[in-house]
């Protein structure tokens, strides 16, 4: 993730499910001027990322499906291993593009695989891990987050799928609307 970033400056990054904020403290570590939003919905992770006190840095309570902050706010936001919590993916990327500016880019790594994994997961090692109540929702194959994306109208730039089932894609908001 943190190539992507080398590539191309930005000044305001949100954190899509930031948990207790390690890739919003790891990017500060590395740019420490830049404006950072990490976005959860569990006040307690929030509460332990708030205490890791950075400047540039707040952390904020709220749904990644329905992100409260004003149209065109971010350059730039990062999902990272939380996608696979949301139950209405569609409404994550909705409410993404709409808080990118244009030509603002979302980075997005999660879980995926082949149709077989995707199926085995869904249907057999999500609800086993639902029982110890993990959270999880489902992961989804490259052909449906295409949808989700194509209907958010955001553009595709990189979509891997590195290691059989880590997803690492890069979409971006188009410069005009």
């Amino acid at each position: 993730m943190l190539k992507e970033f080398e590539r191309e400056p930005f000044e305001d990054l949100l954190d899509c499910g930031c948990g207790t904020g390690p890739m919003t403290s790891l990017l500060h570590k590395r740019w420490p001027n830049r404006r950072y939003t990490g976005l959860g919905l569990t006040p307690k992770m929030i509460e332990v990322a708030r205490a890791k006190a950075c400047a540039n840095v707040r952390f904020v309570v709220g749904d990644c499906e329905d992100i409260p902050f004003e149209d065109s706010s971010f350059d730039v936001a990062i999902c990272s291993m939380s996608f696979h919590h949301y139950p209405n993916p569609q409404d994550f990327f909705d409410s993404v593009s709409r808080v990118l500016r244009p030509g603002g880019k979302l980075v997005l790594n999660d879980s995926t695989g082949n149709a077989l994994m995707v199926w085995f997961i869904n249907h057999a090692e999500l609800p086993l891990a639902n029982l110890l109540h993990k959270g999880d929702v489902r992961i989804y194959s490259r052909k449906k987050i295409e949808r989700m994306r194509q209907e958010s109208r955001l553009t595709l730039e990189v979509f891997r799928n590195d290691r059989l089932w880590h997803l690492h894609a890069v979409m971006r908001k188009p410069r005009t609307v």
